[in-house]
C-alpha cells in the first residue's frame, strides 16, 4: 500500500491506506501530508459534511495507475496518478455520487478530519507541513514572497482571480499563478492544477498547516445537471532544490510555443497623469515622442465614458480621434486600456440585470479594485448571457477595427466579486472560469479584427497563454515608496516567463528618483514599459531620466526565450526575500547559452564568480546589452547605459572600432585606448544630462 518513485535527488513516499505522503532528500523532510481530494458539501436532506476519500483497489506500477476512490458511503470514483521528470500528476479524478447529488461548497487536497474537530462550521483541517510557505509577492510595500509558517495565521490566499488586488495577495503581476510553494532549507514542492479550475483557487492557511482550496459554492448557486464529475489535471506537485526552480520546473510542464518577439515594443502610457486627473493627451504624446521615442502610446482608464463601455469620453477628450492621429502621425501604435470583468454603466451599452453577475436575490453585485464595500463599485460582467457574449465582442471589434488599437490592455480580470456574493448563470463558467472566459472572449475578438494584435495582461501562469502575448509586470502601485525594491523583487519572478519564451513588458513605476533601478533590471527582462508622468505637481519630467528611459528604448534586446545568470543575487528563501542584483541574461544559440545582456550594480561585486563575466571591472551602475545575437564579449555591438557616474572598465583582445558616446541629438566618436592588459574603461562622468550612453563597434 506504499507507493515511492525518486527523480532529481528527492524521494517521494505515499502510504496510500492512511494517505500519507512525504518528500524527502538527503537531508531531512521538506514536505508531508494527505493527497486524497476530499469534499465539504451540502447533502439533499441533513447538515454540511466533510467526507475524505480513502484507496481502494490500487493499481500501480512505477509508471503510475489507477486507484479507486470511496467518500464515506457518499461517492466512488477514480484517481489516474502517474509520476513525471521532477514530480507526480494527477490526470483525472472522477466522482459518482451513491444518492442524490450534493451540492460542493469547496474541495481540497491536503485536508483532513482530525479526531476532535476545532470548528463545528468546519469540521476539517489542512495537513500538509513544510517550514514556510512561497506564494510571489502575496505581499506589497514591501513586496514578500517567503513566509514562514507562524507567519500567516489563518489565510486564505488567492492563487487565480479572487479576492483583493492588494495584501494578502499583490496587484496584478503576478496573478494569476495557479500554484504555490511549500517548503524550506531542504528543498521545495510547488502545487497546482494543470487545468484552470472551476472553483476559486486559494492555499488555506491555518496554523502552521495548508492545503489547496477550490471554492465551489454550489450550496448558494446550485450544481451542475447530472450526477457525475470529472476533473481533468487536477493537481501537479513539482519540487527542486528552490522554490523558483520548483516553479520553474512546475511551468514547464505546460507545453507552450515561444510568443513572436513582434509584441516586443517600447511603450508610454498615460495612467500616472490620468491618475492625477491631468488630461492633455497632446502635450502627453509629443513630449513622449519627442523625447524618448516610444513604439506604442497607451490610452489607460479614463478614456472612456465608463470603465469598459468602449465609448471614447468626450466631455473629457473632445480632440480624441485628433489624439489618435497624432500617436500615428508621431510614428507609434496606438494602445488601449479594458477593464475586462467590470462595466461602470451596463444600462448605456444596453445591459441589464440578466447580464450581470447577480446575489442570490437577484440583485446585481457590484466589486472593485480591493473588492471592498466602502468604495465605488462597478458591476461585474455575466459572460453566460449572450447578450454580454456579443457586446464583448463588438466592442472589441470596434476598438480594433475603428479606434485602430494595435495593442489592448486587458486589466482586472483578478478584481471579481467573491463566490460568496455571485456567481456566473452557467456553472461551466464560475470560479477560475470566469475571468479566464472573459479574457478568452475578449481576445478572440481581437484576433479575428487583427491577428497581430498585441494583448497585454498579467501573471506567471503558462495557462493563461491562449488569452495574451505579452505580460506586463504592472506600474509597482502595491509597492508603495518601494519601486526600487518592488521591481527588484518582482523581476526574480518576471525571469520564470522567459523559460516560456513569454514576451515580458517591465513596466516602470511613478517614482522618476526611483527610475535607474527599474531601468537596469529592464535590460535583463524584457521590453520598457513606460508609466511615468511628464508633467505633475512637482514639475517636469527630469532630463536625465528621459535620457535614460531613451536609452533603454533604443538597445533593448527584442527576442522573447532566454534564461536568468543570477550571479551574487537572491531568488528567494525563508531567509531572503527575492531581490536581483548583479545578473545577466542568457539566450540560447547554436553553440549553447550566451551572455547578451548584464546588469551591474556598484558595492556587491566581490561576491561574484568573476570568471562567468570574464572580470568586468566597474563602479556605479551599468547595463550592458548586445545589440546582436551574439554574447556581450564577442557581438558587433555592445550598448553600456549608466545609470550613475562611474566607470567600466571593459576586457578586449582587440581594440574595437569605434565607441561612440550616443546623446538625444548627436552621436561622438570617442578616443579608443586599451590598457596593457587589453582592457578599455569607460567614464560616466562629468557628460552632457542628455547623455544616453555608449555604442561600442567592433
Amino acid at each position: 500500500m506504499t507507493w515511492n518513485f525518486s527523480s532529481h535527488g528527492f524521494r517521494f513516499e505515499w502510504d496510500l491506506e492512511k494517505d500519507s505522503a512525504r518528500l524527502t532528500n538527503g537531508s531531512g523532510v521538506i514536505w508531508n501530508g494527505s493527497l486524497l481530494p476530499s469534499f465539504y458539501l451540502k447533502p439533499s436532506t441533513g447538515e454540511n459534511r466533510f467526507v475524505k476519500a480513502h484507496a481502494s483497489n490500487i493499481s500501480l506500477a512505477d509508471d503510475g495507475g489507477k486507484l479507486q476512490l470511496e467518500w464515506e458511503g457518499v461517492a466512488s470514483g477514480q484517481l489516474v496518478i502517474a509520476p513525471a521528470e521532477s514530480g507526480l500528476h494527477f490526470r483525472e479524478c472522477s466522482v459518482t455520487w451513491k444518492d442524490a447529488p450534493p451540492k460542493i461548497i469547496s474541495a481540497y487536497y491536503g485536508a483532513s478530519q482530525p479526531p476532535i474537530a476545532p470548528r463545528r462550521d468546519e469540521p476539517f483541517w489542512p495537513d500538509w507541513q513544510a517550514g514556510g510557505v512561497c506564494v510571489p509577492s502575496a505581499k506589497g510595500d514591501p513586496p514578500q514572497s517567503f513566509f514562514r509558517f507562524w507567519d500567516l495565521g489563518r489565510a486564505n490566499m488567492a492563487l487565480g482571480s479572487f479576492g483583493p488586488s492588494g495584501t494578502p495577495y499583490a496587484a496584478a503581476f503576478p496573478r494569476p499563478i495557479y500554484a504555490a510553494a511549500l517548503g524550506g532549507a531542504n528543498g521545495w514542492v510547488a502545487v497546482g492544477p494543470g487545468k484552470i479550475p472551476d472553483g476559486a483557487l486559494f492555499l488555506k492557511v491555518v496554523a502552521g498547516a495548508s492545503c489547496l482550496h477550490m471554492l465551489h459554492r454550489e450550496d448558494l448557486w446550485g450544481a451542475p445537471d447530472g450526477s457525475d464529475r470529472v476533473w481533468l489535471e487536477p493537481l501537479r506537485l513539482t519540487w527542486a532544490d528552490s522554490a523558483w526552480e520548483a516553479y520553474r520546473r512546475h511551468f514547464g510542464t505546460f507545453h507552450h510555443e515561444p510568443e513572436s518577439n513582434h509584441h516586443l515594443k517600447s511603450s508610454w502610457n498615460s495612467w500616472s497623469e490620468y491618475r492625477q486627473g491631468i488630461y492633455e493627451n497632446e502635450r502627453l504624446i509629443k513630449t513622449a515622442t519627442e523625447t524618448t521615442h516610444p513604439e506604442i502610446f497607451t490610452f489607460d482608464q479614463g478614456w472612456e465614458t465608463g470603465d469598459s463601455t468602449g465609448l471614447i469620453h468626450t466631455e473629457r477628450f473632445p480632440n480624441f480621434q485628433a489624439d489618435l492621429d497624432l500617436v500615428r502621425s508621431c510614428g507609434m501604435e496606438v494602445g488601449l486600456w479594458q477593464a475586462v470583468g467590470w462595466i461602470h454603466d451596463p444600462a448605456a451599452v444596453g445591459l441589464g440585470p440578466e447580464d450581470l453577475l447577480c446575489s442570490p436575490d437577484g440583485v446585481p453585485c457590484l466589486t472593485n479594485w480591493l473588492c471592498s464595500p466602502f468604495l465605488e463599485g462597478r458591476y461585474a460582467l455575466d459572460p453566460s448571457s449572450e447578450k454580454t457574449r456579443t457586446f464583448i465582442r463588438e466592442k472589441t471589434r470596434r476598438l480594433v477595427l475603428e479606434l485602430g488599437a494595435k495593442l489592448l490592455k486587458l486589466d482586472f480580470g483578478y478584481g471579481m466579486p467573491a463566490l460568496e456574493s455571485a456567481a456566473p448563470r452557467d456553472p461551466a463558467l464560475r470560479g477560475e472560469m470566469l475571468a479566464a472566459t472573459l479574457y478568452r472572449l475578449m481576445s478572440e475578438a481581437a484576433r479575428e479584427a487583427n491577428p497581430d494584435i498585441s494583448l497585454q495582461g498579467w501573471g506567471l501562469s503558462p495557462l493563461q497563454r491562449p488569452a495574451f502575448n505579452l505580460i506586463a509586470m504592472d506600474d509597482l502601485g502595491d509597492c508603495g515608496v518601494h519601486e526600487d525594491q518592488g521591481h527588484r523583487h518582482w523581476s526574480v519572478w518576471a525571469a520564470l516567463l522567459g523559460d516560456q519564451g513569454m514576451p515580458i513588458l517591465a513596466s516602470s513605476g511613478y517614482d522618476w528618483e526611483q527610475d535607474g533601478e527599474v531601468i537596469l533590471d529592464t535590460a535583463i527582462v524584457g521590453c520598457p514599459g513606460s508609466i511615468l508622468a511628464m508633467q505633475d505637481a512637482h514639475g517636469q519630467a527630469p532630463v536625465r531620466g528621459l535620457a535614460k528611459r531613451r536609452a533603454i528604448h533604443r538597445w533593448f534586446r527584442r527576442t522573447v526565450t532566454w534564461k536568468p545568470l543570477w550571479l551574487n543575487s537572491e531568488i528567494g528563501s525563508l531567509v531572503h526575500q527575492p531581490l536581483v542584483k548583479c545578473w545577466g541574461r542568457l539566450e540560447p544559440s547554436p553553440k549553447g547559452d550566451v551572455l547578451t545582456a548584464l546588469a551591474l550594480r556598484d558595492g556587491s561585486d566581490k561576491l561574484i564568480d568573476r570568471s562567468d563575466i570574464k572580470n568586468l571591472n566597474w563602479s556605479g551602475r551599468w547595463a550592458i546589452i548586445s545589440q546582436t545575437p551574439e554574447d556581450i564579449f564577442t557581438s558587433s555591438e555592445i550598448a553600456c547605459i549608466p545609470l550613475d557616474e562611474g566607470t567600466l572598465h571593459f576586457p578586449f583582445q582587440t581594440p574595437p572600432h569605434q565607441v561612440i558616446a550616443v546623446t538625444a541629438t548627436s552621436e561622438t566618436h570617442e578616443a579608443i585606448s586599451l590598457s596593457p592588459e587589453g582592457i578599455l574603461t569607460l567614464n560616466s562622468a562629468n557628460r552632457s544630462e542628455f547623455f544616453d550612453g555608449f555604442l561600442i563597434k567592433r
